[in-house]
């Protein structure tokens, strides 16, 4: 194990350690043939912070509103389809996560725990994300499903 994690590939590399090579493989590649993946990475390694030196920052903060409800930053936990493969009850410790800190949080429809498991397990509701498959039924069935585990938080 790293003695000092210094960066997200510090992380990475821990990660590649531990689990099962189709679960980091899962969690560290992109789709198809990834062309949205090396987009981002090339976009996100455009960005630079300036450095701003004698600013005074004891008045600073982070929140904002999302969608009309009140975050701590402008960050939202994004949905990750199968987050209980990396951890059992994943989800629910990432939901629990996000609502600690004051972030919205969004449970995938891929999520192995289902939305009724994690909305009696965190203190309220969270996004979902929703599929829309062929099967107008079962689309309809997730979404009162989502509306009803909103009721259980």
């Amino acid at each position: 194990m790293l003695k000092n994690i210094t960066c997200i590939d510090d992380l990475r590399q821990i990660h590649k350690r531990r689990v099962p090579k189709a679960f980091f493989d899962y969690a560290d590649r992109g789709s198809y043939a990834e062309e949205t993946l090396r987009a981002n990475i090339s976009d996100m390694s455009k960005l630079k912070f300036r450095q701003r030196i004698l600013v005074d920052i004891s008045k600073r903060s982070l929140e904002t509103k999302i969608l009309g409800e009140p975050a701590s930053m402008p960050l939202i936990l994004a949905p990750i389809g199968l987050t209980g493969m990396q951890h059992g009850d994943g989800e629910i410790h990432a939901c629990r996560a996000a609502q600690k800190i004051g972030i919205p949080y969004t449970l995938s429809t891929m999520s192995i725990c289902s939305i009724e498991d994690v909305a009696q397990n965190v203190e309220k509701p969270f996004w979902f994300q929703l599929y829309v498959m062929k099967d107008r039924g079962f689309v309809k069935a997730l979404i009162e499903r989502a509306r009803n585990a909103a009721r259980l938080c």
